[in-house]
C-alpha cells in the first residue's frame, strides 16, 4: 500500500469509524476499516486538515484480548446520579475472543479506540449488541492505506 503507520494510534482518530474483521490467525489481528481519520500533523498526512482515509487496513501483532464487556442497563436516580441493577458482565479467554470476532464479522461502529495505560488498549464499540468496550494487548500496530477519501468530517464543525 502507498502509506503506512507503523506504532502511531495518536496520529489517527477513530471516532465513528467502521471495522469490520479481515483476518485473525497467529495472534495476528486485521480489520477493514472505513472512515478513519487522520490527523493534520501526521508525517503521512499531505493535506493541511485532519483527513478521511478511503480504506485502511489495520493489523495488530501480538493480539492478545483481554476481555470482553457488553453494556449494562443505566437508570438516573432523583439526584441525577446513574446506577445500574444490572450485573457487570465481563468476558475473558475464549469466550471473549469468540464475542468480538463474531461483533467484528459484522462490522462494528467505534466511538473511542485509546489505551487505558501504556500496555493496555480498548476499543468501545457498537455493534449488533448494543454497545460494548474490549480491552487488549498488542506487540505492534501497523495502519496501512492508498488514498484519501474527503476532508475528515469534524473539520467543519470546528
Amino acid at each position: 500500500m502507498k502509506y503506512n503507520s507503523v506504532n502511531r494510534l495518536s496520529d489517527f482518530e477513530f471516532h465513528d469509524a467502521w471495522f469490520s474483521l479481515d483476518t485473525f490467525e497467529n495472534n495476528c489481528l486485521t480489520v477493514k476499516a472505513l472512515c478513519l481519520n487522520i490527523h493534520k500533523d501526521a508525517e503521512q498526512n499531505p493535506y493541511e486538515t485532519d483527513m478521511e482515509i478511503a480504506n485502511a487496513l489495520i493489523t495488530f501483532k501480538g493480539f492478545k484480548l483481554q476481555s470482553y464487556e457488553p453494556i449494562r442497563g443505566w437508570k438516573q436516580d432523583e439526584n441525577g446520579n446513574r446506577y445500574s441493577d444490572d450485573p457487570q458482565i465481563v468476558l475473558h479467554g475464549e469466550e471473549a475472543y469468540v464475542c468480538f470476532l463474531l461483533q467484528l464479522k459484522e462490522g462494528i461502529t467505534v466511538f473511542d479506540l485509546g489505551a487505558t495505560d501504556t500496555s493496555v488498549h480498548f476499543i468501545d464499540a457498537i455493534s449488533k449488541d448494543p454497545f460494548f468496550t474490549v480491552r487488549f494487548t498488542f506487540e505492534s500496530v501497523v495502519i496501512e492505506w492508498d488514498d484519501y477519501k474527503k476532508e475528515a468530517w469534524y473539520t467543519s464543525k470546528q
